[in-house]
């Protein structure tokens, strides 16, 4: 799937302050898009499906490097 495309992120969890939670059971990648000066938008997802969120800057979330190929 990877060679048509396919991005796979773990479900890596998040931090808040020292409590690291979630690992396992959903995933929160900050995207490179500003929501202000004190937030960014990312990528929250769960069993529940995928959602565009918005956190302030100091949460702990996950960054992958992804590269959109275009055809």
């Amino acid at each position: 799937m990877e060679s048509a495309g396919a991005v796979f992120l773990p479900a890596a969890g998040s931090r808040n302050g020292s409590v690291v939670g979630g690992i396992g059971l959903d995933g929160d990648y900050w995207s490179a898009t500003a929501g202000d000066t004190e937030g960014a938008f990312n990528l929250d997802f769960d069993s529940r499906g995928a959602r565009w969120s918005y956190d302030r800057r100091y949460t702990g979330l996950s960054v992958r490097l992804v590269r959109v190929l275009q055809n």
